[in-house]
């Protein structure tokens, strides 16, 4: 072999090398929150049919296609229903799961701490059948926070909605948090039920996304009958109301049946309620703002329920009533007059001669497959639409594609697209620039009863600096040359609560910029 051959060769296998290294290395932050979906029931139950569903929790396994596994030996209460919501870390592994009364860890005990989250008639009255509110909960990993997690969870209880026929509404968003404690080998929840919301809450429609920097978290929950929307941010500091924004045509009141669901690009947002139809918004998530909303009809108004679920690039949104599925083309959602593509039915059939397969909820899988539960309790069965990314019946849905080993109501968890990086070409790529000496002796504190507080660690210099507050919208709201030597207290008695950004110039310099919270 020549010494050009031989360079030529060792160049060769250094690129293999380091294709290697930036494989293992992508891999390592692939981030696999979402590789387990938790189903079904802890409680024993015993099947009066002869080779019929058994017992256990099924575990939903994502990592080389479905696997799904069960196991008998699990005898908690739990029981994942309409609310069924789970979290794995970042390797995959699982690490906890709720069907909306209880946190389980992953040993499948009830968590230390995490027993009677949404406390109230309804949870003591569905306690051991499944809490009765669809796409009731959210997990998700705190950022910069190894080991600690958030759960946000809704609330039903007994209420008076005007203009609405049922007589409870879903009036709290709480949140609960735990972490794993090494000396006790376990998750254990410190803080649980604190309330993030209080009101009229739509029950079905709660979204999450990764936040444009690609480290923090959106979630949108919307009011009752109005389009309202509450954003709130997950970032190394928890979770907190970020801004609230109205766009778009919400206006049904008795808006039980729906869900709301981001794209995996997550620059779009759809929705459904068979009365209103189905509504789609881009979505910026760097600001964490909708906009250009549109309206299709829903074919099945008449029927109680609409689920929506995307394809794997986003190119179309199948809309499932409990008798049809439907295929929209995003690229056409403005086009007047528009109809979808009818593509399956149910087929009438039912298990043991007494259980229906109606379609119920829709997910997108890391398999790139959507996956259909079946409406109503005893669900034996999973629908499948294997292309998704084909045109019409060639998308492939196979009715009663697969009998499950065990039961299940009908939910299925939801999570964000955890493998979303930097929004490219928007406000959060800006590079991080390295601040000046100035700005590590600055101290401030949280805003509390209208009083910005700022000090220095550096007694002996005097600095002349420029106070900025924006708002979510970019507009300054707050603007004050100050003399700083120890320190200072400014009022900001004309700002609301919420979220702003700080900005510390010095010399028309910025030297520092953070999020801040005004608290009333």
């Amino acid at each position: 072999m020549s010494r050009l051959q031989k360079y030529s060769s060792l160049v060769n296998i250094k690129i293999l090398l380091f294709l290697a290294i930036l494989l293992i290395q992508d891999r390592g932050v692939a981030q696999f929150h979402d590789l387990n979906w938790i189903i079904g029931r802890g409680e024993p139950y015993k099947n009066p049919t002869p080779g019929g569903s058994g017992e256990g929790l099924m575990r939903f396994e994502f990592k080389q296609g479905l696997k799904i596994h069960l196991d008998t030996s699990i005898k908690n209460i739990c029981y994942t229903s309409f609310t069924c919501a789970c979290i794995s870390d970042e390797a995959g592994k699982l690490v906890a799961y709720t069907d909306g009364h209880n946190i389980f860890d992953d040993k499948h005990k009830i968590m230390q701490g995490g027993d009677t989250i949404n406390p109230g008639n309804f949870w003591q009255g569905f306690l051991g059948f499944g809490y009765p509110i669809s796409d009731g909960a959210i997990f998700l990993p705190i950022p910069y926070r190894k080991g600690e997690y958030i759960l946000l969870h809704k609330r039903v209880e007994f209420g008076k909605v005007e203009g609405r026929l049922p007589e409870y509404k879903c009036d709290k968003l709480y949140v609960s948090t735990f972490a794993y404690d090494s000396v006790q080998t376990r998750y254990i929840a410190s803080d649980k039920n604190r309330i993030l919301l209080d009101g009229e809450i739509a029950e079905n429609e709660f979204a999450v996304c990764k936040h444009g920097n690609g480290k923090d978290y959106w979630v949108v929950a919307r009011k009752i009958g109005e389009p309202l929307y509450y954003f709130f941010l997950i970032d190394s500091q928890g979770v907190y109301l970020h801004h609230e924004q109205q766009i778009g045509s919400a206006y049904f009141r008795g808006d039980l049946n729906g869900n709301m669901i981001f794209n995996r690009e997550e620059n779009m947002m759809a929705r459904v309620i068979p009365q209103e139809g189905v509504e789609m918004m881009e979505f910026d998530r760097c600001r964490g703002i909708f906009s250009k909303p549109s309206i299709q009809s829903f074919p099945d108004t008449f029927l109680i329920n609409g689920n929506c679920a995307f394809s794997p690039s986003g190119k179309y949104l199948y809309v499932n009533s409990i008798l049809n599925i439907y295929q929209y083309e995003v690229k056409r959602r403005n086009e007047r007059n528009y109809k979808p593509v009818h593509v399956g039915a149910w087929d009438s059939v039912l298990i043991e001669n007494s259980y229906s397969t109606l379609f119920f909820v829709g997910r997108l899988a890391l398999d790139d497959k959507i996956y259909f539960t079946v409406f109503g309790t005893n669900g034996y069965y999973f629908h499948t639409l294997h292309k998704p990314e084909e045109y019409g019946k060639a998308c492939d849905l196979r009715n009663h594609d697969f009998r499950l080993p065990n039961y299940m109501d009908g939910g299925l968890p939801f999570f964000p697209n955890f493998r979303n990086g930097v929004l490219q070409g928007s406000a959060c790529d800006s590079p991080t620039e390295v601040l000046p000496k100035t700005a590590e002796h600055l101290l401030y504190s949280s805003f509390w009863r209208n009083r910005l507080h700022i000090s220095s660690t550096d007694l002996e210099k005097e600095y002349n600096l420029r106070i900025m507050l924006s708002n979510i919208e970019g507009k300054i709201v707050y603007d004050k040359k100050i003399v700083l030597r120890q320190n200072i207290e400014l009022k900001i008695d004309h700002l609301s609560q919420g979220l702003y950004v700080l900005h510390i110039l010095e010399q028309e310099k910025v030297i520092k910029i953070d999020k801040v919270v005004i608290i009333q």
